[in-house]
């Protein structure tokens, strides 16, 4: 093989892995909340699952209410090509501590990535970030590159769709089902846990704007198929500039 063939060769090799790229997503529980199994997409610029100082959809509702991410799921399926790849983390709730961790394909033209999560013991709380809040993009000049972003209770959200009335009948992980309607609709930052509001707010683990909640990585995977061809490219030019 000469040389212009085997830069051809690397150069096509290279290019077709970032055509479809898999990528693995992870979240770690770094404060004192429970998280729920995390929802998460790639898309286009024009799925947006939710936006600051809107009104949350049924998807957000259930997530930041029950950790349910059932209707969001629905809802990226219902996107037709505007999502390339959406699912929920496997396992039950994230304890501190803990982490899990799940992969994905997708490609430059679905590179936005979104993700929402309950935070387990509030009324309706949760982490999350979508196009209009982050556009977190998963590639740069047409080669992924991934993220790893810390979240801080800065970034931990209020849905707007349930009163944080911090009493056990409407808090979940304490077997409560009550939705009492919260005079504010809009998606916001979450004011914490209020010392002395409701019955339960001493069982409700407190943060504040600077506590880390949370961490996400995406970082991409090298497909075994890919990184051989790459070898066999990189063997041949080495071989070549040997025997010149």
């Amino acid at each position: 093989m000469n040389r212009a063939l085997a830069l051809a060769a690397l150069f096509a090799l290279s290019a077709n892995s970032f055509a479809q790229t898999t990528f693995r997503v992870t979240v770690e529980n770094l404060g004192p909340q429970a998280l729920s199994p995390l929802f998460f997409s790639a898309s286009d610029h024009t799925f947006n699952i939710f936006s600051l100082d809107g009104t949350a959809s049924a998807g957000i509702k259930a997530i930041a209410e029950g950790g349910n991410t059932a209707p969001m799921m629905g809802i990226a399926g219902a996107a037709g090509g505007s999502v390339s790849a959406f699912g929920t983390l496997p396992g039950g709730p994230i304890m501190m501590g803990q982490s899990s961790s799940s992969m994905f394909t997708t490609d430059e033209t679905h590179g936005y990535f979104s993700f929402a999560m309950m935070l387990g013991q509030t009324n309706d709380g949760f982490l999350g970030e979508s196009v209009s809040t982050s556009s977190l993009f998963l590639f740069s000049g047409g080669q992924p590159r991934g993220f790893s972003m810390l979240i801080t209770g800065l970034r931990a959200w209020d849905a707007g769709t349930e009163a944080n009335t911090q009493n056990a009948a409407d808090l979940g992980f304490l077997g409560g089902s009550g939705n009492p309607a919260d005079s504010n609709t809009a998606i916001r930052i979450h004011d914490s846990i209020v010392p002395g509001i409701g019955d339960s707010w001493a069982l409700q683990p407190d943060w504040d704007l600077n506590t880390n909640l949370a961490r996400v990585t995406v970082e991409s995977v090298p497909e075994p198929a890919t990184m051989v061809g790459l070898g066999i490219a990189a063997a041949a030019l080495l071989k070549r500039k040997r025997r010149s």
